[in-house]
């Protein structure tokens, strides 16, 4: 974290320093020609090398706009700059944003359609794998939580346990390879697939069954060392079965089907409530007020559509299954 946080302060020292002297030479008009080119630049390094640590510290920057908290931020910030007797068009966009990503009612329908056939009905075979991807359900042992605490996608790894003992069942014993990178917004901490691996093992699952990918920090990378650890233990052409939530289950699963897996998704952590589901939700007043709950999922269920986008650029969505 200090390293990064040093390699951001002196590019910015280099970006302050290079506008000084280039202002001197250069007309104003110019420099803003150069900043748009930069900007292009950054843009086009955040496609191709997204795992970078420093372009992907930029480019979460400059996507902020890009989300409901941030289009209302930038939007009152214009609305600021403009005077607010002239702004009334700008801060009425920036309220409705807030308004229709915070409402419950509209957050669940939009999470119910991103999760819509999510849950396919297929009969249970055995599988040689299952794939946790596990980034971010967890929080680490640190004081004052006396152990390892599962965040509100945690139950990815209860449901991972049950589906080993459910294959045990079936005669299986198959593999639980738990990808989960680093904790990034800590020093010092192991990696959180370890961790997760320790829970598993306290549900029952056999710790020789259990492979730690600590490097998985996306569907693409866990996809792609997923499939490189198969085929290294001559299990290239086994059915794997992966554990995600609901919102990112498709992209998961044309993900992996695209290194050439033979996958199975069985997404868990659902935050919609799909229509027919007996008993129906409920029809409340504060269904239709506002809340920082609702304005999360809408957040993800945005997030989960730009991730799709970009997959489909790099061509990382298997085209059989689109």
């Amino acid at each position: 974290m200090f390293l990064l946080l040093t390699q951001i302060l002196l590019w910015v020292i280099i970006t302050v320093v290079l506008y000084q002297l280039l202002l001197k030479v250069i007309p104003k008009a110019y420099l803003t020609v150069l900043g748009g080119l930069f900007l292009f630049a950054l843009i086009v390094l955040a496609f191709f090398f997204p795992n970078d640590r420093l372009v992907s510290a930029a480019w979460r920057l400059l996507s902020f706009p890009l989300k409901p908290v941030g289009a209302s931020i930038i939007l009152l910030s214009f609305a600021l700059r403009q005077g607010l007797e002239k702004s009334r068009n700008l801060i009425s966009a920036a309220l409705l944003i807030l308004l229709v990503s915070s409402t419950p009612f509209l957050s669940n329908l939009l999470a119910q359609t991103t999760e819509l056939g999510a849950v396919q009905a297929q009969p249970v075979q055995p599988a040689g794998a299952i794939v946790v991807l596990g980034r971010g359900t967890t929080q680490a042992s640190l004081p004052p939580r006396p152990q390892v605490q599962l965040t509100d996608t945690g139950d990815r790894i209860l449901y991972a346990a049950q589906l080993y003992r459910q294959q045990v069942s079936l005669g299986s014993r198959p593999l639980v390879i738990v990808s989960a990178g680093p904790r990034e917004e800590l020093q010092g901490t192991r990696n959180e697939a370890n961790d997760i691996a320790t829970l598993l093992v306290q549900m029952g699952v056999p710790r020789e069954q259990i492979v730690i990918d600590p490097q998985g920090v996306d569907l693409r990378s866990s996809a792609v060392r997923t499939r490189r650890t198969l085929v290294g233990r001559g299990l290239g052409n086994t059915r794997v079965i992966v554990v995600t939530s609901g919102i990112n289950s498709r992209r998961a699963q044309l993900a992996f089907s695209d290194v050439g897996l033979n996958v199975v998704a069985r997404p868990t952590d659902f935050v919609g409530i799909q229509r027919g589901a007996t008993p129906r939700l409920r029809l409340r007043v504060e269904s239709f007020i506002p809340s920082v709950e609702s304005l999360v999922v809408t957040t993800r269920v945005w997030e989960e559509f730009l991730a799709s986008i970009y997959y489909s650029l790099r061509g990382w969505l298997s085209p059989a299954m689109l």
